[in-house]
């Protein structure tokens, strides 16, 4: 027997075995792979088949339903028959919600109606209190509750009146003097001058009347019945105070500005004049004052002098803008004044001038001149009096009303 050399050759032993592979029977991953290719080809092809029938002539809509769930191309709940079923539901619940919400808020309506009505008619039959009228109901109202008949009102029990509703029942049938003095029973009287001597009237009686005033300590204001005011210092005897030289002196300086105020006030009413007064000052230079006729500027002074006059009596402090505005709305003229205003705020000129010298605040003051600007359609003007004939004694001060109604220093 002879030997091969390619008996033990792994090359040929390898060929062989690639031989006898070929004609094995299938492995158990080969046919699972396979079994796999079928399966997704039977899904694709049903898939397919599903897009085709969407085109078919007779496109049935529950079978297209049914070859879309097969193929898996949705869940049955979201098939357009579930879908349309669900919509379907989903109405009919919500109306069936709308009639019960509609059947039960008629319910409540009615309910609440019939509460109110009986709420209402146990109201008309509660007791009526002090005061208070029941009114009547009449039949075709009152049959609304049941009620066949009208139900007549109900007057209650009269109601006690007030302490001031007793003190206006007795007061309306008083004069009215009597009736105004008791509106400002707050406003003290005060001591005119007339023909028979002073006299105490109520404030309202004493506008425009010449005001009786006797300062203490030793100075003495007295106004004649001639017009002329006498001002006596050291009548007791005993030293005149700080505060009455300094009433003296301002009662002076008014004097002297009342003249020209009352000559060249017209100046104060011109509009354009009065805008370039209004113009700011830098420093202590008015920036309008340049475009101010003289007479203005003279009556403007005038009247600053006037308001100083009456404003630094009690402390001499410097003189806020805002105050001294509102004190000149009173008493000096202004843009747009009438003149009945005019002839008011002079009269109230000379009111302030006597009351500088009777001793008044600069409070009382501004009151007694808005007083007479707020009586000008109810007080008569002043009058004028006779200017005086006789010359001052030694250590008396007078002063005289001049033709023009107002006062000046008797000579």
């Amino acid at each position: 027997m002879k030997s091969s050399q390619f008996f033990n050759n792994q090359a040929f032993a390898q060929a062989a075995n690639n031989l006898a592979s070929l004609f094995e029977p299938p492995s158990g991953a080969d046919a699972a792979g396979w079994a796999l290719a079928n399966e997704r080809k039977a899904a694709a092809q049903r898939l397919a088949d599903f897009y085709d029938y969407r085109n078919n002539p007779n496109f049935d809509q529950q079978m297209f339903d049914r070859m879309g769930v097969a193929a898996g191309a949705y869940q049955p709940n979201q098939s357009y028959y579930s879908v349309d079923q669900t919509n379907a539901t989903s109405r009919a619940n919500n109306a069936a919600d709308n009639e019960r919400a509609i059947q039960t808020n008629a319910a409540d309506n009615a309910r609440a109606l019939e509460v109110g009505q009986i709420s209402g008619l146990a109201d008309l039959y509660k007791p009526v209190g002090e005061g208070e009228v029941r009114p009547a109901i009449p039949q075709d109202v009152a049959g609304r509750f049941g009620v066949t008949r009208e139900l007549p009102a109900e007057q209650g029990r009269v109601k006690p009146i007030t302490d001031d509703q007793l003190k206006a029942a007795i007061l309306s049938k008083m004069p009215q003097n009597v009736q105004e003095a008791a509106a400002f029973g707050g406003t003290p009287i005060e001591a005119i001058v007339t023909p028979e001597g002073p006299r105490n009237v109520t404030r309202l009686d004493a506008i425009g009347q010449t005001p009786y005033e006797t300062l203490k300590g030793g100075l003495t204001v007295t106004t004649n019945p001639d017009g002329t005011t006498t001002v006596t210092q050291g009548g007791s005897g005993s030293k005149i105070t700080e505060f009455q030289g300094k009433q003296n002196a301002y009662a002076t300086r008014m004097g002297g500005a009342l003249p020209i105020i009352d000559q060249l006030g017209g100046e104060l009413t011109d509009f354009s004049q009065a805008a370039y007064d209004a113009l700011p000052t830098v420093g202590t230079i008015k920036t309008g004052n340049g475009m101010l006729s003289e007479n203005y500027q003279k009556a403007s002074n005038a009247g600053r002098l006037f308001l100083q006059s009456v404003l630094r009596l009690d402390s001499g402090a410097a003189i806020p803008p805002a105050e001294e505005a509102q004190y000149g709305d009173v008493f000096l003229p202004r843009p747009g004044d009438k003149p009945g205003t005019l002839k008011q705020k002079r009269l109230a000129r000379n009111l302030a001038f006597q009351g500088v010298q009777s001793g008044m605040t600069p409070d009382q003051i501004l009151a007694t001149g808005r007083a007479v600007l707020a009586a000008q359609n109810a007080v008569p003007g002043a009058t004028t009096a006779p200017p005086a004939t006789t010359a001052p004694t030694s250590g008396v001060i007078k002063f005289q009303r001049g033709a023009d109604g107002r006062p000046v220093r008797a000579q």
